[in-house]
C-alpha cells in the first residue's frame, strides 16, 4: 500500500486558555497508508482531527476548521523525522491588525 505525507492546516481554531476564548491557526504533518490519494486525504483528516478532539482542542468531530495544505506519495519507510507535532501560529491579519 503506498504511503502519502499529508500537511493539514487548521484557521481559526478556538480553543480556551487561561478561561479566554482563543483563535489559532495550525499545520501538522502525518503519514497514512492508503489506496489512493483520495483515500489518503481522509485519513490524514480524520487522525488530525482525531488528536485535536483527544488534546480537548475541539468538542465535536465535524467543528474544526481543517483542510488539506499539500499532500505527496512518498516511500514511508524512508521518510523520518515526522510525529505528527501541531505548529501552533497567530492568524496573520490579527498579526498585523495588532502592529497598525
Amino acid at each position: 500500500m503506498p504511503g502519502y505525507k499529508a500537511t493539514v492546516v487548521g484557521e481559526n481554531v478556538e480553543f480556551i486558555v487561561d478561561e479566554e476564548s482563543q483563535y489559532l491557526d495550525f499545520s501538522s504533518t502525518v503519514l497514512v497508508n492508503a489506496d489512493n490519494e483520495s483515500n489518503a486525504q481522509e485519513s490524514a483528516l480524520a487522525m488530525v482531527r482525531e488528536e485535536l478532539l483527544s488534546q480537548s482542542f475541539i468538542e465535536e468531530w465535524d467543528e474544526a476548521p481543517i483542510a488539506i495544505g499539500e499532500i505527496k506519495q512518498v516511500d514511508v519507510l524512508a521518510t523520518t523525522g515526522l510525529d505528527g507535532d501541531f505548529i501552533w501560529h497567530f492568524p496573520e491579519d490579527d498579526f498585523l491588525d495588532d502592529e497598525a
